[in-house]
């Protein structure tokens, strides 16, 4: 049974507003808007009715999905001109001034970005009744195509960081000219490349927003594209005697469950803390006398897997460049080491890195030569994309930080997340009330930002309608099972979330019904069961484990 609680209902309608003095029509947006905002190209200022399957031929291959069931809105759509030669897509969605919570938000990308996110505008506008906005990020193509870069440096700084800046910034001023107000709380909602970008505007302008939400965020950009082209061409390259295909991994995952599951004490398919497992390979070494000569696993393979749960360090110094993947990841029929590196990752070193002219494959002959160009990266960092300051005091002071990531991330080693969170304690002095404003959440078996075998349905970044089975939705609309109404409750009223109860939906599909909960809760802490009904979150408890 899923529900709105009180909180979430009076939460939401606190700051509903009507129509007020001043407030102007949709179609007005195209004469408005260039009067008050420089370097502006409106291409659309439509209203469209409730229920609406929203849809365009001009979407980019990024974010081409029909977005159904939404709210009724006012789609405005605008280019920024930022230089001569390069220009921003961005759109704001705006709902009824009936139904308009009083606030506004802004979704993150995914990758390269390449589109207006329409897909993650659904959830924002119609559950949460926020205006919401979205940017192309200067370029229009696919998540793993970075070729926007070719002789492009205004075009990586717009990618980098420009893009998303200006875009919030012109969003927050249409927004007070539409409805005669400023939003009275400002909300960044991103994943991956999405938390990336929330990050990096937090650090660079402290003032954008109230509350930052950044899933699995990309943040070390250089050292996370670096690790990627490694970890596929240079550890697990195709055709290799150590290449690990799909059914390696499925064979080392069953294994690594068999040998990990019960860390926690209890046998349900996940690893609530995988860097307590250790996995020992030995019985898929086909020298064993236990493993199946079928299906066993070559020595050289057998090394490479545990390459890549290894950190990546300096062939030459030994220096700690990035963490590897966590046991259990490999499970996954999405985990991305299969020899072929994600776009963003070779195309950031062809056309940034080495500023080629031409589109071409990017190669590098060895480890020790790979360093050399990421130092290079480092130096220059290209477009000024990295989101690596953990000193973000600025922010913190009046703003919060809410980060997650999956224990079983597929794509972006979870250890990126906990390696950022722990620089900005450091980069802070340690403070003990760091969880007064920035808090990650762990979610134990989820992949990605999504998916997995754990109970990854929270209400956060890229939820979908119940015409798309519902995905990312949460069970019950309150503040303890969805995430975005703990950070409205966190930056509105001050309470910060202890815990988040998260769904595994039977089959994938909201509309099945849920088929267990966790309880995720604040790092360093873990959701310990306690016993009791192994498929309800009462049965969890959130403690500090050592």
């Amino acid at each position: 049974m899923f529900v709105k609680s009180a909180f979430a209902v009076s939460a939401l309608a606190a700051l509903a507003v009507d129509r007020v003095q001043g407030a102007i029509s949709c179609s007005s947006l195209w004469t408005v808007a260039p009067s008050l905002l420089p370097s502006l190209e409106v291409y659309v200022a439509q209203d469209y009715a409730a229920n609406t399957t929203f849809s365009t031929p001009f979407a980019s291959p990024a974010y081409n999905s029909p977005v159904p069931s939404l709210a009724a809105f006012c789609r405005f759509g605008a280019y920024i001109h930022t230089t001569n030669t390069t220009k921003v897509q961005f759109e704001v969605w705006f709902p009824l001034e009936s139904e308009w919570s009083g606030r506004f938000a802004m979704v993150g990308n995914g990758g390269d970005a390449g589109g207006v996110n329409y897909p993650d505008m659904w959830g924002p506008l119609t559950k949460y009744h926020f205006a919401v906005a979205s940017t192309d990020t200067g370029h229009n193509g696919t998540s793993a195509d970075g070729t926007f870069a070719l002789n492009g440096p205004q075009a990586q700084i717009d990618f980098g960081h420009r893009a998303v800046h200006l875009t919030a910034v012109y969003s927050k001023k249409l927004v007070k000219a539409f409805y005669g107000q400023h939003a009275s709380y400002n909300y960044w909602i991103g994943c991956s490349s999405g938390g990336k970008q929330g990050l990096k505007e937090l650090q660079t302008y402290p003032n954008t927003f109230d509350g930052v939400i950044a899933g699995a965020a990309a943040q070390w950009w250089t050292h996370l594209n670096g690790q990627t082209y490694r970890i596929n061409a240079l550890v697990n390259p195709v055709n290799s005697t150590g290449h690990l295909a799909a059914t390696d991994y499925a064979a080392v995952g069953k294994l690594v469950l068999e040998q990990c599951d019960s860390l926690d004490g209890l046998k349900d398919g996940i690893i609530t803390n995988p860097r307590k497992c250790k996995p020992d390979l030995s019985p898929l070494s086909c020298s064993s006398s236990q493993a199946n000569q079928s299906s066993c696993l070559t020595q050289a393979k057998i090394d490479t897997m545990y390459k890549i749960y290894a950190n990546w360090t300096s062939t030459t110094t030994g220096e700690w460049l990035f963490p590897g993947f966590e046991p259990g990841a490999e499970a996954s029929s999405a985990f991305s080491v299969n020899g072929v590196p994600y776009g963003p990752a070779p195309d950031f070193f062809e056309y940034q890195v080495l500023n080629k002219t031409t589109v071409g494959t990017f190669t590098v002959a060895n480890e020790t030569e790979f360093e050399k160009l990421l130092k290079i990266a480092d130096e220059t960092d290209p477009g000024q994309t990295n989101a690596i300051d953990g000193y973000i005091e600025p922010y913190l002071k009046r703003g919060k930080l809410l980060t997650y990531v999956g224990l079983a991330d597929t794509l972006i080693p979870t250890g990126s997340s906990l390696w950022y969170y722990e620089h900005v304690r450091q980069s802070l002095n340690y403070p003990s009330n760091l969880g007064d404003s920035y808090r990650l959440f762990t979610i134990p078996g989820m992949n990605h930002c999504s998916g997995g075998t754990s109970a990854y349905n929270f209400g956060g970044p890229g939820q979908r309608a119940a015409a798309l089975n519902g995905t990312g939705q949460s069970s019950t609309f309150d503040k303890s099972h969805d995430m975005i109404l703990a950070m409205i409750d966190w930056v509105e009223q001050g309470n910060a979330p202890d815990v988040l109860i998260g769904s595994k939906y039977v089959n994938n599909n909201r509309n099945t019904g849920i088929q267990f909960q966790r309880k995720h809760c604040p790092y360093p802490q873990e959701g310990v069961y306690i016993g009791g009904d192994a498929n309800s979150a009462d049965s969890f408890e959130c403690k500090y484990i050592g």
